[in-house]
């Protein structure tokens, strides 16, 4: 499920630290390196949304969510674990909500039911209610 250039984070208080295949590198290093693939990968796929380009994102909870994110270097959308909390818009509850969204496999009607929910920086889908 993870490819070999997977690149884990970890988070200590204000400050975190990348490591990549065992060696320490500066996060700037890994901000950088992924803005610059992301700028190429932009480029190649003009008619994918904005947030089909980001990075499949687990977020910084534990739930074992199953969802669905698009890779621009396969041009598939792909199966991850979301954590419940955080992560980022290329995150879809199914395979055909990311294809719709990603590679225009729908229609109008059928995204407009996956419309998402924002509160307190945890995406919540609109069919679930937020209310006591």
């Amino acid at each position: 499920m993870f490819t070999k250039t997977q690149q884990f984070l970890l988070i200590f208080g204000a400050s975190m630290l990348c490591l990549s295949q065992g060696a320490a590198v500066d996060s700037t290093d890994f901000v950088v390196e992924k803005q610059v693939e992301s700028e190429e990968k932009t480029s190649e796929l003009p008619n994918v949304p904005t947030e089909c380009h980001q990075p499949k994102e687990t977020g910084r909870c534990f739930a074992l969510f199953y969802r669905y994110a698009y890779n621009v270097d396969t041009q598939k959308c792909e199966e991850f674990i979301y954590g419940g909390c955080a992560g980022n818009g290329n995150n879809f509850e199914t395979k055909s909500l990311c294809e719709a969204k990603c590679l225009g496999k729908t229609t109008e009607e059928e995204l407009e039911e996956s419309t998402t929910v924002t509160s307190d920086s945890t995406t919540i889908p609109s069919n679930i209610s937020t209310s006591d």
